[in-house]
């Protein structure tokens, strides 16, 4: 009796961190996306995309540039971007349209 007690404590323990486990870690990565600090470039020459600019006296940072800047964040190479975000030259993903 003792034995069928500890077996089904067991799969019920089991069974719940199954259900707490599992969905984190088939859930994908929510996009990092900001639009109210500076953000870094992902590459020296590239340009800030639309919204942004360039922040004075710091040309590897982009700052947003109006009231609604779209959200952004730096794409690494052959990566793709999150949904709802637009792969702008080849190095960022934003919110807005190229």
């Amino acid at each position: 009796m003792k034995l069928r007690l500890a077996i089904g404590l067991g799969s019920l323990h089991l069974g719940l961190l199954c259900a707490l486990v599992l969905p984190t870690v088939s859930t994908p990565v929510a996009a990092q996306g900001q639009n109210t600090a500076a953000v870094k470039k992902p590459s020296g020459g590239v340009a800030c995309p639309s919204g942004w600019r360039t922040v004075d006296g710091n040309t590897s940072m982009c700052e947003p540039h109006e009231n609604k800047a779209p959200l952004i964040y730096g794409k690494k190479d052959k990566e793709t971007c999150a949904a709802g975000y637009h792969e702008v030259y080849s190095l960022w993903c934003s919110t807005r349209r190229p």
